[in-house]
């Protein structure tokens, strides 16, 4: 965890800094995250997917370093009593040159070890079959194909440098990409559910 003390100091100063901007986290989640909550429940309840949570938990997740001191948001799907291990999160990340951004982002976390492993299987192979489909928007795969990650936002600077003047113009492009990338994603991730519990 140490070589990565730099990248983590620097996620939480862009953080810091967003937060010494006057409501700019409660603007952010009221203009992008329950647009997105609303459309992500919809979608799973039409698809029969078992939902609860909601976003801006201060849950924290085990890959961050204990000195993490960002309340993360996310949001979890209960599939079953058995396969309780699909989470989808809200974090900022740090990705080669470029700046810090917000995105959605599922970790596949709960179950036991070999459950855990099935589903990274699954999801690994199903991102390497879909991969075009998958870069067309922009989602990846991290963590050592543990992880499905969407990005969100745009450069978080420019959020700041325009908030709160025109956050509607700086956002409203995103949550539309953002919308999109999950019409197109969630089919295949529901693929790799129905296969795992039939």
């Amino acid at each position: 965890m140490s070589e990565n003390n730099g990248i983590y100091q620097l996620i939480i100063k862009n953080l810091k800094m967003i937060e010494q901007t006057n409501s700019i986290l409660d603007e952010i989640q009221e203009t992008i995250f329950n647009r997105i909550d609303n459309y992500i429940l919809d979608w799973a309840n039409q698809n029969h997917w078992l939902c609860e949570g909601k976003f801006w938990s201060t849950k924290s997740q085990i890959f961050y370093p204990e000195n993490w001191d960002k309340a993360l948001s996310y949001f979890s799907f209960a599939l079953d009593d058995d396969i309780k291990n699909k989470n989808i999160s809200w974090l900022s990340y740090l990705n080669g040159t470029e700046h810090t951004k917000f995105g959605l982002f599922w970790y596949f976390s709960y179950g036991n070890k070999y459950k855990r492993q099935e589903w990274q299987r699954e999801l690994k192979k199903h991102y390497d079959n879909n991969r075009s489909l998958f870069e067309k928007n922009n989602a990846k795969i991290v963590y050592g194909g543990r992880n499905l990650f969407i990005p969100i936002t745009q450069n978080i600077n420019e959020l700041v440098a325009n908030y709160p003047n025109d956050m509607d113009t700086v956002l409203e492009d995103p949550i539309n990409e953002a919308l999109n990338c999950l019409n197109n994603i969630f089919p295949v991730i529901d693929q790799i559910y129905k296969e795992l519990i039939n």
